[in-house]
């Protein structure tokens, strides 16, 4: 807009330059070539120091001061410059009405020129400032449409961003969650059967001690790789944690805890890398969940396909127990969380003598 008002000045000058000395060389006064310029040159000036503080002012005034100039010289219109860029402004910055409403008292104003005036080419150049103005305002119009619409993007954009942090921040909440939930629990129930067996049985004290040790290295090694997906780090994993692989050497290190666990592995053949840590994980939840609030209870895992979908069942039973209907926490959360971002469901039921979990996580078609 600055370098449209600048050349609307130097338009205005012109012709208030060129009117001036035409009167002079007719011998009449150069008022009228004076008043021009001056009003053209105001109109501008109010555009300019009006503009972002109230467009509704802005478009009132410059068109005051806009038509006066082009009633006195209206050919060429480049007095209306500066009354069509305050309407463009106008429709830009959401004052439409105001610029309705000036646009309207113009046309009067032009349309009682018009008539009073029996000098055709009177009437030809009133309709001409009514064609300037109007292509102003269609302009403006066009300016507010494309200035929405990058707003809209922008708050589209800026959504997305947002909901993509969100989601980035809840998978990595839920990695750490699960490493270091089943770690420090195994750490813990080694450390108390350590305690235990110190005196009495010194080796089984160290084999637990090892377990401990190796289950800390496992914890350390999967953080780092969390970790290293957060920093953008090259040599992180690109999908952080194991596979269903590495489901046996779960299950023998919940066996070394004293846990009765049984795997029935039918996934074949194995799902996306994305389904197996799913899978992963909400077993070693599970896993988790049975020892830490039903100890000594045995617990079936059973694997399998139905059809386009990936079943996992992790059941654990204590006769005698009561589980109670589950009170969500952070770990059912991060199962149902997992399960939703492919698309599936998580289903966390107590039965007669322990709890249930099933999860179902469709398997994505392979594009050839």
């Amino acid at each position: 807009m600055p370098l449209a008002l600048l050349v609307s000045a130097l338009l205005i000058a012109v012709v208030a330059v060129v009117r001036t000395r035409g009167d002079l060389v007719a011998g009449e006064g150069p008022l009228r070539g004076i008043a021009y310029g001056a009003l053209g040159w105001a109109a501008v000036l109010a555009v300019g120091l009006l503009r972002r503080r109230s467009p509704r002012w802005t478009v009132v005034v410059a068109a005051v001061l806009a038509m006066a100039a082009d009633l006195l010289q209206p050919v060429p219109p480049f007095a209306l410059f500066p009354f069509g860029i305050a309407l463009a402004l106008a429709v830009v910055r959401d004052a439409w009405r105001w610029a309705i409403g000036t646009i309207g008292v113009a046309y009067l104003v032009s349309l009682t020129a018009v008539f009073v005036s029996d000098d055709p080419l009177t009437a030809a150049r009133g309709f001409g400032s009514m064609v300037v103005l109007l292509v102003a305002l269609g302009a403006g119009a066009f300016l507010r449409a494309r200035r929405l619409q990058r707003q809209e993007e922008e708050r589209v954009q800026a959504e997305r961003q947002r909901t993509a942090i969100e989601e980035e921040r809840l998978r990595i909440a839920r990695e750490l969650h699960d490493v270091l939930a089943h770690s420090l629990s195994s750490i813990t129930v080694q450390a108390g059967v350590g305690l235990h067996l110190a005196q009495d049985r010194p080796a089984a004290a160290v084999e637990a001690l090892e377990t401990i040790r190796g289950a800390s290295k496992e914890a350390l090694d999967e953080v780092r790789g969390v970790l290293g997906q957060l920093r953008g780090a090259e040599s992180a994993p690109l999908v952080p944690g194991p596979d269903l692989d590495a489901l046996l050497p779960l299950v023998e290190e919940a066996r070394r805890t004293g846990a009765r666990v049984h795997l029935d592995d039918r996934l074949l053949p194995r799902p996306g890398r994305p389904v197996q840590l799913a899978v992963y994980r909400v077993v070693q939840e599970a896993l988790t969940n049975a020892r830490r609030h039903a100890p000594g209870a045995e617990v079936d895992i059973v694997l399998a396909r139905d059809g386009d979908a990936a079943l996992a069942t992790v059941r654990d039973r204590l006769p005698g127990a009561d589980p109670g209907t589950p009170v969500p926490g952070n770990g059912i959360t991060g199962m149902r969380e997992r399960a939703a971002a492919l698309g599936g469901a998580l289903d966390v039921r107590p039965h007669p003598d322990g709890l249930e979990v099933a999860l179902r996580v469709p398997i994505p078609e392979v594009v050839a």
